[in-house]
């Protein structure tokens, strides 16, 4: 059997990493897409003038919501109804008020709707959460992820650009998502500042975020879209009570040399990592655990819809599903109200 697919909006999203991913798995097919704004846009899929039209047609079993927030709660809420489970694109809803809204309607009509956290499929950042809580990497006690950003014409293209919760709610989600995944529980408050400077009434190009977990455990997110300097993708750092992990985002291409203490002897070494490295280190010794391909943002949400498909296989809960993405959005407006009050924002239900 082969799971059909149907997809609402054929943009970047649409274009460069969901079409790209189902290609990758034998039981998909996609079998229809919808977007006013496709134009003559020739696919190996027929298009539809509405979403009514596509989903009559195509009988899909699971809706691809590819679309700009704003349009996410209307176009889950009519494939919920029309009997499809629906994998949406982050950021899930625009309230929280929404996503609670669609969590009890898809309850209600046991469907399944599952959120693009494509990071947590990552290979740098499953290998990463695999050594937490080993014997050689101890407790996580303290993350720091940082990202260094060049803005430009293109980068602020459509959509994304003129929403002034630019860099937290479209990017930074997915790292405070990230915060939930190594930690594995809910942090008890988080306190964020977002500088201006001379953009007063423009985006938040700028977000300084610390969330607190249990047992005085910290994670620490420096987001920089004001940078003129190196472009840096997302760069995490794990400190265990044993040792540390360091993943970065970006295709590197290392050449090491110098000389091992004890031997003496000269070593040389090359790594090529085209989408993302992650290292295990213990003082000065590392090895690599994990790495990425260059479409790893395809690779990771064509893993996250075959874990999707195995969850409906199994009758399992899915990972990143709309119940479990809650807790995160929850985290993007309170980051928000925290840097509007200038106050720590203490959060309800830690582990729920």
């Amino acid at each position: 059997m082969k799971w059909k697919i149907a997809i609402c909006g054929l943009g970047a999203a649409a274009i460069n990493i969901h079409i790209p991913a189902y290609r990758k798995l034998a039981d998909v097919e996609v079998v229809g897409g919808f977007d006013p704004l496709a134009g003559e846009k020739i696919l190996s899929f027929p298009l539809f003038d509405s979403m009514d039209d596509m989903l009559a047609a195509t009988q899909a079993d699971i809706v691809v919501i590819a679309t700009p927030t704003g349009s996410h709660y209307e176009l889950t809420r009519k494939a919920l109804e029309a009997g499809c489970h629906v994998l949406c694109e982050k950021p899930f809803m625009n309230s929280l008020q929404e996503a609670s809204d669609i969590v009890d309607l898809a309850q209600a009509l046991d469907r399944n709707v599952v959120v693009n956290n494509q990071y947590r499929f990552m290979q740098i950042h499953e290998a990463s959460h695999q050594l937490i809580n080993s014997a050689e990497f101890g407790r996580l006690l303290f993350m720091s992820a940082s990202q260094t950003f060049y803005v430009s014409e293109h980068s602020e293209e459509g959509w994304r650009g003129q929403d002034l919760q630019r860099t937290c709610k479209e990017f930074g989600i997915h790292v405070l998502d990230l915060a939930r995944f190594y930690f594995n529980e809910n942090p008890i408050s988080i306190r964020a500042r977002m500088p201006r400077g001379d953009l007063q009434d423009g985006p938040d190009y700028l977000n300084l975020i610390e969330l607190e977990f249990s047992g005085d455990r910290v994670a620490q997110i420096t987001l920089d879209r004001l940078s003129k300097g190196p472009h840096r993708y997302l760069d995490i750092r794990l400190d265990g009570s044993e040792g540390v992990i360091e993943s970065s985002i970006g295709g590197k291409l290392g050449l090491h040399a110098g000389i091992r203490g004890g031997s003496r002897r000269p070593y040389l070494q090359v790594d090529m990592s085209p989408g993302g490295q992650a290292r295990f280190y213990q003082r000065e010794k590392f090895r690599k655990i994990a790495s990425d391909p260059l479409d790893l943002f395809a690779h990771a949400t064509s893993k996250l819809m075959a874990a999707f498909i195995h969850a409906l296989d199994t009758k399992t809960t899915p990972p990143c599903s709309a119940a479990d993405n809650f807790h995160t959005l929850a985290l993007v407006f309170a980051a928000y109200e925290s840097s509007r009050t200038n106050q720590t924002i203490f959060l309800e239900d830690q582990n729920g």
